[in-house]
């Protein structure tokens, strides 16, 4: 009697099942398996204007990203051929591509992103297979373009600067990324020069915790406010070069110039010890008066729309002032709020809007003072504001290729307030896609969950709706933040984690999680392809956006890290522990 083979068991048979798919699912993605119906119909438009590139297309379903930005750079040069003479780089430029299924087939628009191929992300996927759509269906393809340049993520402590004698509770580099300022509970700010990352002023004035630093878009004054309700502004010793330059040291005529200017005898003249003690004497600053309790937050009017910018500065008292900084007076207060206001944004598009533990969040016209509107949608204090323009508004005119700041230090503009008000112009309405993406406002609470808000100063149909209520933190949620390029967001919670959103519809994306302790803020790198977190664990952790996870976890300071900030290819933060690191490649 001959032996029968066993009967292979249920586990055999489960392994073999999914090893066969497994081998399908790669001669699909290779498209050798149904070669017939690996072809999709694909119209591109342009996710910045919204213009259709070329004709309507036929491509394999397993092209991935890389083939369609070979395509989409190929259609581009043929739409737009260069000149003779053009000096223009001819590299092909990275771009991210979305489905997007409009109205007709969900009472929601649904944003399909392509990660891997449009076989696998869009016609496989389940939202695909719930609307109905197959390969005999036409697609758009949206595409995006991602930064031109890459920023090299930070592994290392280049320096570790003491000097501050209390823990340092804020920081934030110049829109030119060559100073940074850090406030602290010692009542003094300080200035670092970050080239050779050494200390240069020390700005006293307080009497009480500096709270927050903010500069002005064009690097020429910076403002501090504290727990003593003052507001202090500090001008650059040569006010119109920015960086060093503007704010390291003295020159000989302007020593000369306030010597006989303040001097009982003018004509004596001074020793070297005395000329070298001016030449190196702090930056003056001069007292703005009003606050009757904490000052919590500040914020500069854009570059682009005044030569003279003013500042707005929210308090504890329930009260937000617009400062005329030329005149060092008020211009007007805006006092709707019955409660701590606790931030103020000012956009881009003639708006303030600040956020109040009344649980409301009120925009203000910047021209007169007047209430347009005010946002009632949460059930909790409001702690934090974030605009999709956050970046480009706070480095005004300084751009990546530093051409700003060589304009100024050959002093080739004849008009120099004209000059920064056009180059900032010209930065903002490319952030804002020319009107094709509005100024979209992001706020967090302490009910838990963030609110996305469509532009408020526009013709919009209902700006008092939001357009996504974005929920999943389990505890306060106290700090957000845009992607410099306005396609993210990310907040940070007392629950550990830090969530990440799609800037445009509000839609989860991931959950970065990795610290053990409350994270208090989020920083995101120049090209918006890194973010930094920093913790009450002691930690800074860079995380990587492709993978959502981990980069780079760095340690090194002993206490609580209570800020930190992500400008160019540098990294500050600053703690508990009283000292600033800086990290870099």
């Amino acid at each position: 009697m001959a032996t029968q083979v066993p009967k292979p068991s249920a586990k055999r048979q489960r392994l073999a099942a999914e090893a066969e798919r497994r081998a399908n699912d790669e001669l699909e993605a290779s498209g050798m398996l149904n070669a017939n119906l690996s072809s999709v119909l694909v119209q591109f438009r342009s996710g910045q204007d919204d213009t259709f590139l070329g004709p309507t297309l036929s491509l394999p379903a397993g092209a991935g990203q890389a083939e369609m930005s070979q395509l989409v750079n190929e259609l581009r040069r043929q739409a737009h051929p260069r000149q003779k003479g053009d000096d223009d780089d001819d590299e092909d430029v990275p771009y991210s591509f979305h489905v997007l299924l409009d109205a007709a087939r969900s009472s929601q628009p649904t944003r399909i992103p392509i990660q891997e191929s449009l076989h696998k992300d869009v016609l496989h996927s389940t939202t695909a297979k719930q609307l109905g759509l197959s390969a005999e269906d036409s697609i758009t393809v949206v595409f995006e373009p991602q930064a031109v340049f890459r920023v090299r993520a930070v592994t290392r402590c280049s320096s570790t600067l003491a000097g501050h004698g209390s823990p340092i509770l804020c920081c934030a580099f110049s829109p030119s990324g060559q100073l940074l300022a850090t406030g602290a509970g010692d009542k003094v700010c300080r200035l670092w020069d970050m080239d050779t990352e050494t200390p240069m002023h020390t700005l006293q004035g307080h009497d009480g915790w500096v709270l927050c630093v903010e500069w002005e878009p064009r690097e020429r004054k910076l403002a501090t406010g504290g727990m003593d309700g003052q507001v202090w502004v500090w001008e650059a010793l040569n006010p119109p070069l920015p960086g060093r330059r503007g704010w390291g040291a003295r020159s000989g005529e302007q020593v000369d110039a306030e010597y006989r200017a303040t001097a009982a005898d003018p004509w004596r003249k001074m020793s070297v010890v005395e000329r070298r003690a001016v030449r190196h004497a702090a930056p003056r600053g001069f007292l703005l008066r009003g606050h009757t309790k904490w000052v919590t937050s500040l914020a500069w009017e854009p570059a682009h729309r005044s030569a003279r910018p003013r500042l707005a500065s929210s308090s504890k008292d329930g009260t937000v002032r617009v400062w005329n900084v030329e005149a060092r007076q008020v211009d007007f207060v805006l006092g709707g709020h019955t409660a701590s206001v606790n931030c103020v944004r000012w956009g881009g598009d003639g708006a303030i809007y600040t956020a109040s533990s009344d649980r409301t969040i009120k925009v203000w016209n910047d021209r007169d003072g007047r209430l347009i509107r005010s946002l009632n949608e949460h059930a909790h204090w409001v702690n934090s504001l974030a605009l999709s323009t956050d970046y480009v508004l706070r480095t005004g005119a300084f751009d990546i290729q530093n051409t700003y700041q060589a304009a100024l230090v050959k002093g080739t503009h004849a008009d120099l307030d004209a000059a920064t008000m056009q180059a900032a112009r010209a930065r903002y309405d490319e952030a804002v896609g020319h009107g094709a993406h509005a100024e979209m406002l992001v706020s967090a609470s302490d009910d838990h969950t963030l609110f996305l808000w469509p532009t408020q100063t526009g013709a919009a149909a209902t700006p008092k709706k939001p357009v996504a209520r974005l929920t999943g933190h389990q505890k306060t949620v106290n700090h957000v933040c845009f992607s410099p390029d306005g396609r993210w967001i990310a907040s940070a919670s007392f629950d550990n984690s830090v969530k990440l959103w799609d800037g445009r519809t509000g839609r989860f994306v991931a959950n970065l999680r990795g610290h053990v302790a409350s994270v208090y803020r989020v920083a995101w790198s120049s090209d918006s392809r890194m973010l930094a977190s920093a913790s009450k664990d002691s930690t800074i952790k860079l995380w990587n956006l492709s993978t959502f996870k981990i980069k780079v976890d760095l340690p090194g300071h002993e206490d609580e890290v209570y800020c930190v900030d992500f400008l160019a290819d540098k990294l500050a933060s600053g703690g508990r522990d009283r000292t600033v690191k800086i990290w870099r490649h």
